[in-house]
């Protein structure tokens, strides 16, 4: 799955409400599926509404410009805190660097 020092720091974000038990392979392997598809949809997301910004702001489309920088700016919001994933009673806190 992971490099032990990776597992390691992985394992501390967990957090679980059945405290002190270790959660199973299955468990952390499903957290880090579920972290690593929030993270690639943030950024696929994020890059491809910047492209598309560009892009209008090249053609000079106002209204589509607007359109775009609001739905880049939801996207932005959503993810500005954080998101939680959980499973099983284990939960993992995710960051992004947002702009």
């Amino acid at each position: 799955m992971l490099h032990p020092t990776h597992e390691q720091h992985f394992m501390k974000k967990v957090k679980s409400d059945k405290h002190g038990k270790r959660p199973s392979r299955q468990v952390l392997q499903s957290l880090y599926a579920q972290m690593m598809m929030e993270h690639a949809v943030y950024h696929f997301n994020e890059e491809r509404l910047r492209r598309l910004i560009d892009e209008a702001l090249d053609a000079g489309d106002p209204e589509l410009f607007q359109e775009l920088t609001s739905h880049y700016n939801a996207l932005i919001g959503e993810y500005r805190e954080g998101k939680v994933i959980s499973e099983q009673g284990y939960e993992l806190e995710l960051d992004f660097k947002t702009k």
